[in-house]
C-alpha cells in the first residue's frame, strides 16, 4: 500500500526555502517531503500551490514571497517567471555566482566524495547580461500572429520575446526585423502536429569581437517565397548581417537543424575572436555561446596546463578546435580528436587561418584514437578534455589512466558528471589540485568549471 504524501495535488502551504538544486528550483521541505520551487530564493518564507506531486517529491508555484530573501531582486524581463531561458534572474547576480559556486562544491564532496578540494571564488561577468552569440528561436502563431522566443518549461507553448535579455543586442534587432519581413511576405509557418508549413525556427549567430551576423532559417522545404527581397532588405536594414542561410530541417523531429544548409546571401560564415585567435564559424559549428567569458575560461585551461613549450597536448572532444588552437601558442604540439568529420575539417580551416601549424587534428572516437596514438609512440604530458554535459565514458578516463599525463584539464559543464569522473581519475594516483568555476551563462542555473588535476 501506497503511503499518503504529505502534500495533495493544489493544496496551498508555506514552507521554509533551505537550498538551491541544480535546476534553478529552491527546494522546501513539507514534513520532511522534498518540495521544489521555482522562482524561489534559500532562506525565504513562501506561500505556494502545490502542482505536481511524485513518489518522492512534489513542485509548488509561488503564490505569495511571505518573507523575501535579502537577494531577491526584481529582474528587467518582463517574461522571465514563464520563460524557460532563465532560472535565476530574481536574484542578486554576486548571489548567483555564490549559490554557483556552492552547487560545484556540493557535487564534488557528495557525489565524488572529495571533501578537501580548493574550489575558487567564480569568474563572473562584469555585465551579466546580453552576453549570448547565438539564439534558436521556434516560431509559431497564436491567435494569427507569428510569434518567436522560447519554449516555456516542459512544453512547446512559445513565449512570444520582443527583446532576450542575455541574447546579444544584434540578435534581438535581427529577429525583431526578420518577424517583420515573415509577416509581410505571408511566409507559411511550421506546425508541428500537423508537420504543414514551412519555417520552423530562426537561428541567429554573432561575432562578438567582429560585430557580423549571420541569420539561417530552418524551413520545411527547399526555399522560401521571395527568399532574395526578404535577404537584399534584411541586408540594407542591418549591415552587421553578413550571412543569411537556409538550413532544411523536413523531419519529424525536436532537432532544430537538418543536415543540409545553404547560402542565399553573404557569406557562408561569420568570423570571431577568442583572445587573439581568429574562429570561422558556420551555420552549425560548435562555439562557446558567451565569447567575452570562453577568454576566461581558455585563459584558466592555459594556467592549469602550465605550459613551458615543450610539451605534447591531447584535447579529447576538440570540437573545431577552439581550445587547441588557444593551448597551441605555448605548447610543442597539440593532437585534437573529435568524432564530427565536419568539426575536424573547421579545425583545420581554423588552424590554417592563424597560421598555427603545431595542430594535428583527428576523427574519431576518444576512446579508440588515444591508443592508436599511443601505440604511435605519443606520450602527451597534458590532456584536456571538454566533454559533453554526460562527461566522459568510463573506457576514456581508464586511457587517460594508461597514458599517464603530468596533468588532466577537465572542462565541465555539469557538476555531478565532473564530481564522478574526477572520483575515478582520483581513485588511481592523481589529485584534484584546484577547481575554478566560470560564469558562462549568467542568469541561468548552468556552471562551467575547470579541474585541475595532477599526477601524484
Amino acid at each position: 500500500m501506497t503511503e499518503p504524501k504529505p502534500v495533495t495535488l493544489g493544496e496551498v502551504v508555506a514552507i521554509e526555502l533551505e537550498d538551491l538544486a541544480y535546476g534553478g528550483d529552491a527546494v522546501g521541505r513539507k514534513d520532511g517531503f522534498a518540495v521544489f520551487v521555482s522562482q524561489g530564493i534559500p532562506g525565504e518564507i513562501v506561500e505556494i500551490e502545490i502542482i505536481q506531486v511524485k513518489k518522492s517529491y512534489a513542485r509548488g508555484k509561488i503564490i505569495e514571497v511571505i518573507e523575501p530573501a535579502s537577494e531577491r531582486i526584481n529582474g528587467e524581463c518582463r517574461v522571465s517567471e514563464i520563460c524557460g531561458g532563465c532560472q535565476l534572474q530574481h536574484i542578486d547576480y554576486q548571489a548567483q555566482l555564490e549559490y554557483k559556486r556552492e552547487m560545484v562544491k556540493d557535487n564534488i564532496e557528495r557525489i565524488g566524495g572529495l571533501a578537501e578540494v580548493d574550489i575558487k571564488p567564480v569568474l563572473g561577468m562584469e555585465h551579466p547580461y546580453f552576453y549570448r552569440n547565438k539564439a534558436q528561436f521556434p516560431v509559431g502563431i497564436e491567435d494569427e500572429e507569428i510569434v518567436t522566443g522560447f519554449y516555456a518549461p516542459g512544453s512547446h507553448e512559445i513565449i512570444d520575446t520582443q527583446e532576450c535579455l542575455i541574447q546579444h543586442q544584434l540578435i534581438n534587432r535581427v529577429i525583431r526585423k526578420t518577424v517583420e519581413l515573415v509577416e509581410e511576405y505571408e511566409i507559411p509557418i511550421y506546425n508541428e502536429d500537423s508537420h504543414d508549413g514551412l519555417l520552423r525556427h530562426l537561428v541567429v549567430r554573432v561575432g562578438v569581437c567582429t560585430n557580423q551576423a549571420m541569420l539561417v532559417f530552418v524551413i520545411n522545404g527547399q526555399r522560401i517565397p521571395a527568399q532574395q527581397k526578404i535577404a537584399k532588405e534584411l541586408m540594407a536594414e542591418i549591415p552587421e548581417l553578413v550571412s543569411i542561410q537556409n538550413n532544411i530541417n523536413r523531419q519529424k523531429t525536436n532537432v532544430i537543424l537538418g543536415t543540409d544548409t545553404y547560402t542565399v546571401a553573404g557569406d557562408d560564415k561569420i568570423v570571431d575572436y577568442i583572445g587573439s585567435i581568429k574562429y570561422q564559424i558556420s551555420a552549425q559549428s560548435f562555439f562557446q555561446v558567451n565569447t567575452l567569458q570562453a577568454k576566461k575560461l581558455y585563459d584558466q585551461v592555459l594556467e592549469y596546463a602550465d605550459l613551458n613549450g615543450e610539451e605534447t597536448v591531447i584535447d579529447a572532444y576538440c570540437g573545431i578546435g577552439s581550445i587547441s588552437l588557444y593551448l597551441a601558442q605555448a605548447a610543442k604540439q597539440v593532437y585534437g580528436i573529435e568524432v564530427v568529420s565536419q568539426a575536424i575539417d573547421d579545425a583545420k580551416e581554423n588552424a590554417k587561418l592563424n597560421n598555427i601549424d603545431n595542430c594535428y587534428f583527428k576523427v574519431g572516437k576518444v576512446r579508440e584514437m588515444l591508443p592508436k596514438l599511443k601505440s604511435n609512440g605519443l606520450n602527451p604530458e597534458v590532456i584536456v578534455v571538454d566533454p559533453p554535459r554526460k562527461g566522459c565514458h568510463k573506457q576514456v578516463l581508464e586511457t587517460f589512466l594508461q597514458l599517464e599525463p603530468a596533468r588532466i584539464i577537465y572542462v565541465s559543464c555539469k557538476p555531478s558528471s565532473l564530481a564522478r569522473d574526477l572520483e575515478q581519475l582520483t581513485a588511481a594516483n592523481y589529485e584534484v589540485e584546484e577547481i575554478q568555476p566560470v560564469d558562462m551563462f549568467p542568469q541561468t542555473y548552468h556552471i562551467e568549471s575547470v579541474a585541475k588535476v595532477v599526477r601524484t
